[in-house]
């Protein structure tokens, strides 16, 4: 038997065999050998060009390990020589082997969906798997399988199966669908747009109407349906919804760190619901705060609980200072007298016109509310001081209030709480800023620490101002007195409790993570216990943060090493305060009017999140919720298959015709 080497000494013979081998039809015998197998499937890759073999050695070194695993996953002729079988494999990826049979990989595929056309199959050996070798010897039956091969390169139905593959792989039926909805796509992303403009700027949903018949005035197109109030709000439900969907599914996909917000509040229907505002970093390595959902409460008792350090701070202060509590007392006072009476509040304003001072609004101070209302209402107070001393007296009853209030006492307690609570009226106005972060607040509250110690032995502006109106006894061209009934607050006592309160609420671990409180002389395993204190709280990988921050410390924090960022994130995504629920609060009293008190909890959750989250408008991509809504089976603009909405009719006026 002649072996393969022999039979291929040169390419001039190769060809003339391959030409002569080329015009001999397949045998009868190998046909008829295969019927019984015409039903078994194979698979393999798309299809080659050349149909000739070159025995180099140099073919053999360029067989990619891809083809090496095709050649041991089939089960190639026996005829063949492992060169070969690499050469046939590589140069005809449609050809698939099994049971020793060749095959098409193409042909299969098509033939398993559909036939080409009138009069023409494709090959069931081919598409089966059952094309064999015949021939006495190894030459012969290497040149039987050489000739089907090329055959069926050369097939017109091969190559009609090729085209009808590639056709297939190019979605023709899903873009021919997608392009006879695409109409209905543009007018329904037309009305998403107009309904989503309605909720992103607080419109009523009575606006929808108007704003398609505009629209349409304007040569847009709009559909026929989808145009009513109630479609408004039901896409506007829809939209909120996908939008919370992708939020949840980012931080669940990612394993993202999650602070949860909580706070309590009441509308104007007298209904308790919790706003929960979620911190994490979503889509992004910076931590950012989103209001995610109001929940209605069945019980008006529901716990609140507020991480407002300042408020606890000013708290303690005002248990330890004495004197501050009368001094909140009188004040107190103040906000009664003016604001549970109008007549009092209109001859106050008088008074103030009187003197030349434009009136401030007195409040309520050291409140459960923000430490900046208190400081409003002391600055109000300390502004006012000569318009309320002139109201005092001009009636009798007012004689002890006025007592009070032209004290030496109690200038000086003023000018002592207008120090303290504008230093934490500023700090809490940058505690609330959306992109604070924890280890920033805490070098902000270190700051206002320094700053309290220093004021303890160096007095404030409006601390010496008062202190000079003491020395004087004059103050705004009041006259003052001394009474011993009213208790002056000690100036050094105030600020020492202030700076320890405000210390104690202070995270100490996270103050290795900051360069500037590194010592001079720098240990390697500086911060490390801290570090993996850290890691524990958060869930954070220990071994790589604490690596990360060695690395970081011999950076000289020029830089973040990418091990201790998801530690850094972890700690960024811990709220400094709640006044992202209280921003809540706000855009919900702003929506839920007395006009508009008749929302429900759910659809005014989906409005606030639209208003508070939303992108603008411009950057709004309608036409992925456009597809999800029709992926729901709900109706498009465009929909025929129920009635418009009917025009309402206006009685015409005779005077239109002349505008």
């Amino acid at each position: 038997m002649l072996s393969w080497h022999q039979t291929l000494s040169s390419k001039r013979t190769r060809s003339e065999s391959e030409d002569s081998l080329a015009d001999t039809p397949p045998s009868q015998n190998d046909i008829a050998a295969g019927q019984t197998q015409a039903n078994e499937s194979c698979t393999s890759a798309a299809a080659a060009d050349d149909g000739t073999f070159c025995d180099d050695e140099d073919e053999n070194d360029t067989i990619s390990t891809d083809d090496n695993s095709r050649v041991s996953e089939h089960e190639w002729p026996e005829c063949w020589s492992q060169a070969q079988v690499r050469y046939f494999s590589t140069n005809y990826k449609w050809l698939i082997s099994r049971n020793q049979k060749l095959g098409c990989s193409v042909c299969s595929q098509v033939c398993a969906r559909v036939d080409m056309q009138q009069g023409q199959r494709v090959s069931q050996e081919w598409s089966g798997c059952l094309i064999s070798s015949f021939g006495r010897d190894k030459a012969a039956q290497q040149n039987s399988l050489r000739k089907k091969i090329k055959e069926q390169r050369d097939s017109i139905y091969h190559k009609k199966a090729v085209e009808i593959k590639e056709k297939a792989t190019q979605n023709t039926m899903q873009k021919h669908i997608e392009d006879m909805r695409k109409a209905d796509y543009a007018s329904t992303c037309n009305v998403f747009r107009t309904a989503y403009k309605i909720g992103k700027h607080g419109r009523p949903f009575t606006d929808m109407p108007i704003d398609v018949q505009l629209q349409v005035l304007n040569g847009v197109k709009m559909g026929r349906v989808l145009h009513s109030n109630n479609s408004c709000a039901n896409i506007l439900d829809h939209i909120a919804a996908e939008m919370k969907k992708k939020v949840v599914n980012d931080i669940v996909m990612n394993e993202r760190k999650l602070c949860v917000l909580i706070d309590e509040s009441t509308t104007i229907s007298g209904k308790s619901v919790l706003v929960v505002c979620l911190r994490s970093a979503i889509s992004s390595e910076n931590p950012d705060t989103i209001l995610f959902e109001l929940i209605e409460l069945r019980s008006c008792f529901a716990s609140r609980r507020l991480n407002h350090r300042l408020e606890l701070a000013v708290c303690d202060v005002l248990k330890e200072v004495g004197g501050i509590n009368h001094f909140k007392i009188f004040l107190d006072q103040l906000y009664s007298l003016y604001h549970a009476s109008p007549k009092n509040q209109r001859e106050l304003t008088e008074s103030a016109h009187n003197v030349g001072q434009r009136l401030l609004v007195i409040g309520r101070v050291l409140s459960v509310r923000w430490v900046a209302s208190s400081e409003r209402t002391v600055k109000a107070v300390w502004e006012n001081y000569q318009a309320l001393q002139v109201h005092f007296t001009s009636r009798a009853k007012y004689k002890g209030l006025n007592d009070v209030l032209t004290t030496v006492s109690f200038v000086v307690n003023l000018g002592i709480m207008y120090d303290a609570l504008t230093e934490l009226s500023d700090l809490s106005r940058m505690l609330q800023r959306r992109d604070m972060t924890l280890d920033q607040a805490d070098r902000q509250l270190d700051r206002q620490i320094r700053v309290f110690e220093s004021m303890i032995s160096t007095p404030g502006p409006y601390t010496q101002t008062a202190i000079e109106a003491e020395r004087e006894k004059i103050f705004r061209n009041v006259c003052l007195h001394e009474n011993q009934r009213v208790i002056k607050i000690n100036h050094g006592q105030s600020f020492r409790s202030l700076a320890e309160n405000t210390d104690s609420h202070l995270l100490s671990d996270i103050k290795v993570l900051q360069s500037d409180s590194w010592p001079a002389s720098l240990d390697i395993q500086y911060g490390d216990a801290a570090v993996r204190r850290l890691c524990q709280r958060f869930r954070v990988g220990e071994r790589e943060s604490v690596l990360g921050f060695r690395e970081y410390k011999d950076l000289k924090a020029s830089k973040t090493p990418a091990a201790l960022k998801p530690l850094l994130t972890a700690v960024h995504t811990i709220a400094v305060s709640t006044s992202e629920c209280e921003r809540a609060f706000s855009s919900m009293n702003d929506t839920l009017t007395d006009k508009r008190n008749s929302l429900d909890i759910k659809r005014l959750s989906n409005m606030i999140f639209l208003k508070c989250n939303g992108p603008p408008l411009d950057q709004f991509n309608a036409q992925t919720y456009v597809q999800t809504w029709l992926a729901l089976g709900r109706r498009s603009a465009a929909s025929t298959n129920c009635e418009a909405q009917s025009e309402r009719k206006v009685e015409p006026k005779t005077c239109w015709s002349l505008f």
